[in-house]
């Protein structure tokens, strides 16, 4: 009798992901939270990086994660936003909790047949090489996630120097898209603009 062969890696995440979906409490973070109609006006002041399923889900169809460990932290990102901004014994607190469970127990076995994730001084020394060729408009992009963070963007001469070291994994999440999004413009020929879950 031959021995059931795994589906690939990719397969499995999507089948990961719409476990997560699927779940009773999985459409509570099927979309992006919405401060303005639930009453939630502190919101951005707690979660500087808003992530949902949903999000995560549009970016997988499109291709859009340099790597899969990209996915996982989106993922991860999404529950522990939950978990910071709602208390411990609420409702979407311990749904989240829950699913993160879930998450990471068939994340596990995933991780294990996935090449490991590049280090993160090679993702700054790529980005560093890749961002300066892409469109105006990409590049413009870029430097509005990099004013994000603090110290990253000094003028000398006329000129934008920016400093790579201060870039942490979710901001290279970001301007990795933005190369990815830059091959894909390549290759169909067009500067137009994303669908709605490129960011």
């Amino acid at each position: 009798m031959p021995v059931p062969t795994l589906p690939a890696p990719l397969e499995r995440i999507r089948m990961l992901l719409d476990k997560l979906l699927q779940h009773e409490d999985g459409w509570v973070f099927a979309k992006p939270v919405d401060p303005l109609s639930l009453g939630l006006r502190d919101y951005y002041s707690d979660i500087s990086n808003p992530m949902d399923l949903g999000t995560v889900s549009c970016r997988l169809d499109g291709n859009r994660y340099m790597d899969l460990h990209s996915f996982a932290r989106d993922v991860r990102l999404t529950f522990r936003n939950a978990m910071v901004y709602n208390d411990k014994g609420d409702d979407v607190y311990e749904s989240a909790a829950e699913l993160s469970e879930i998450f990471e127990s068939g994340w596990a076995s995933i991780e294990q047949v996935l090449p490991s994730p590049p280090p993160i001084t090679d993702r700054r020394m790529k980005l560093k090489d890749e961002l300066p060729r892409l469109s105006k408009d990409l590049q413009r992009r870029a430097v509005v996630i990099m004013k994000d963070i603090d110290a990253w963007l000094q003028e000398a001469n006329g000129r934008v120097q920016v400093d790579f070291d201060k870039a942490d994994e979710a901001t290279l999440d970001k301007l990795e898209w933005l190369v990815v999004l830059g091959a894909m413009q390549q290759e169909e020929g067009t500067l137009d603009s994303p669908r709605s879950c490129d960011a």
